[in-house]
């Protein structure tokens, strides 16, 4: 079975006793106060909603939206789906507080038109419909709807209601692009008998088919997501396959506990739609706001259906003054699901709100904002995705990541941004894995790899290319991948297993050392008395780095053994004296620095570094002035 569906949504707002219910059952036949309640008290608590056709044959959805004070809640929550705002203003009592409300709810909402009914005109005279008629321009004045046709009407007697439905046809804006993730505001829940569990609100962006699955959350303080299957969906009571935005849904739902949720949570494709608690903001002030906000201010906000405490935090200068629009931070003590663009109500205290308890709106500019030390930072970013470019939200969301990155649904999720081909020329890198990155994270590090391969050959020329396991401190497997393979496509690094190196690199022989062999020849030619190295220096004519070169490469070699300071011995000679030393000290079992004289021929200025050396090599040990052998 399916149904015309309707693609518009027509919120009925105004003051209470102004005659919206009234005027809504003239419209369209049906009774909106459902409630016993209701009935007895003469007013509007809950939302109320009923079918409507524009002359032309254009359908609409109607809310009846409370106009008591006590009510506001409720009222925010039916008019964040509208799209065409009726404004009910009863000509006896012309613009009362609720009735400002509602406008200026409704314009920090993005409402994008609205007509005014002079309701209850068959209680005054034409010369006071006129007046109501004037004041109510007045006040429009102020507002979007500054050009909103007034509309004289009478629902006990029928005068203008054809005037109105032409009105509202005229004024019908078209229908809402099923584009963006699938969301819907719960603004009802309630068990069916015979089908479950039955959640209901306005489908503000997306598509909802029969047989999908869907999450309904954040619950609780971990924000968490039940999943659930659309077991059917129905509108104004006839049951449809497929429901698009702008539609008033009924979606009967399995695996979900009536008593696990209530108004105020979502209904959405997991993934697909950010879960925050803190979030940055575009902050609009009612000019009517009796004193400016500070720096930090404790509030009430209102989005979708649902209500939670907030923390704003201006992001620019020392606050916000009535009339301005300024950058924050906001912190909520709930989960939200928010996307890019959403529109929400901050609520405050009478010593600060000046139309009712509206204190102004703010529109979301990053949905999921990450803590950060410096308050420009955060400002900067926030300035950048307030622009409205999907790409440029993108870089700033990748930029604030760096290397952890998101994946494709998420980035699309937090920034609106289709990811398609080609996407590296907005700034985006793919990785394996479904991840993205910004460029910035990769020219960062493929900038660090670079430098890290000079060091490496200028601290190691002889070796053709550095061990990739080496270079995984830098990033994670995914990330070095991908730079190692971009700096290879442009030609400046070359990759062989698990080698790499800058491309143009060449190992050096590492005896490929000027004076090497004649060095080596000088110290093997004088035994256990070799030349200083300032002495072979003048000899060889060489300078002091190049002699310095020669042994270094010599003690790699194991040719030369380094002593003392400046004492570079021949390593057979100096294996030759070791031997010499041990077969000593067996057979006399101790050494002094005479019998080390004796040993070598040679003078103290020799014997003291070698006595020395041996000691440290464990060859021997001291006691007093003596010697012994360390036996292994």
């Amino acid at each position: 079975m399916t149904a015309p569906q309707s693609d518009l949504v027509l919120g009925v707002a105004g003051h209470i006793d102004h005659g919206k219910t009234a005027l809504v059952k003239a419209l369209t036949g049906v009774d909106t106060d459902r409630l016993p309640e209701e009935k007895a008290r003469g007013i509007t608590i809950e939302l109320g909603f009923a079918p409507f056709a524009l002359p032309g044959g254009r359908r609409c959805a109607v809310i009846d939206m409370p106009g008591h004070e006590k009510f506001v809640r409720t009222m925010i929550s039916g008019a964040g789906g509208v799209d065409l705002l009726l404004l009910v203003v009863a000509a006896s009592e012309g613009v009362m507080p609720q009735t400002r409300e509602h406008l200026a709810i409704a314009s920090l909402l993005g409402v994008r038109g609205a007509v005014c009914a002079l309701s209850k005109t068959d209680l005054v005279t034409p010369d006071i419909v006129e007046l109501a008629a004037e004041e109510v321009r007045e006040v429009l004045q102020g507002t979007p709807f500054r050009d909103a046709p007034i509309v004289p009407v009478s629902a006990h007697r029928g005068d203008g209601l054809d005037a109105l439905r032409e009105h509202l046809a005229a004024r019908a804006l078209s229908p809402r692009e099923p584009t963006g993730p699938c969301l819907l505001p719960i603004d009802r829940v309630f068990v069916r008998k015979g089908f479950g569990v039955v959640v209901t609100g306005t489908l503000v962006g997306g598509c909802v088919r029969e047989g999908e699955a869907l999450v309904v959350g954040p619950l609780g303080v971990e924000g968490d997501l039940l999943g659930v299957r659309v077991r059917g969906l129905q509108v104004h009571g006839s049951a449809v396959a497929e429901a698009r935005a702008g539609t008033r849904l009924a979606v009967n739902v399995s695996g979900l506990d009536q008593g696990l949720v209530s108004r105020g949570a979502w209904l959405f494709r997991e993934g697909a739609v950010p879960v925050t608690r803190a979030f940055d903001a575009e902050v609009t002030l009612l000019p009517e706001t009796r004193r400016a906000l500070g720096r930090r201010a404790k509030l009430e906000l209102a989005v979708g259906a649902t209500h939670a405490l907030a923390t704003v935090r201006a992001l620019e200068g020392d606050g916000l003054a009535p009339g301005s629009v300024g950058l924050a931070r906001i912190s909520t003590d709930r989960w939200l699901a928010l996307r890019p663009g959403e529109r929400l109500i901050l609520r405050g205290p009478p010593s600060l709100a000046g139309v009712g308890s509206t204190v102004g709106g703010a529109v979301v500019v990053r949905p999921v904002a990450e803590r950060v030390r410096r308050r420009a930072g955060a400002l900067e970013r926030a300035r950048r995705a307030s622009r409205g470019d999907p790409a440029e939200r993108a870089r700033v969301e990748l930029e604030a990541l760096g290397a952890k990155g998101l994946g494709r649904e998420a980035l699309t999720a937090r920034t609106g941004y289709a990811v398609r081909e080609g996407h590296a020329n907005d700034g985006l890198v793919a990785l394996q894995g479904d991840r993205y990155v910004g460029r910035g994270v990769v020219e960062a590090l493929e900038n660090e790899v670079l430098g890290v391969l000079s060091a490496y050959h200028g601290k190691h020329p002889g070796e053709r290319g550095m061990d990739l396991r080496a270079l995984g401190s830098l990033a994670d497997e995914v990330l070095l991948e991908a730079v190692l393979s971009g700096l290879g496509a442009a030609r400046k690094v070359t990759r062989e297993g698990d080698l790499v190196w800058r491309a143009g690199w060449r190992a050096k022989n590492p005896d490929d050392v000027l004076h090497l062999l004649a060095v080596k020849g000088a110290l093997a030619g004088a035994g256990l008395a070799p030349p200083r190295p300032s002495e072979l220096g003048v000899t060889l004519r060489a300078t002091g780095a190049e002699v310095e070169a020669a042994l270094k490469r010599l003690v790699e070699r194991g040719d030369v053994a380094r002593v003392a300071q400046d004492l570079y011995v021949d390593a057979a000679a100096l294996g030759a004296l070791e031997a010499k030393l041990v077969q000593w000290l067996r057979e006399k079992g101790s050494i002094d620095a005479q019998g080390y004289k004796d040993l070598t021929g040679l003078s103290r200025k020799y014997v003291i570094p070698y006595a020395e050396h041996f000691d440290h090599r464990r060859v021997t040990f001291r006691v007093g002035d003596l010697r012994k052998l360390r036996e292994k």
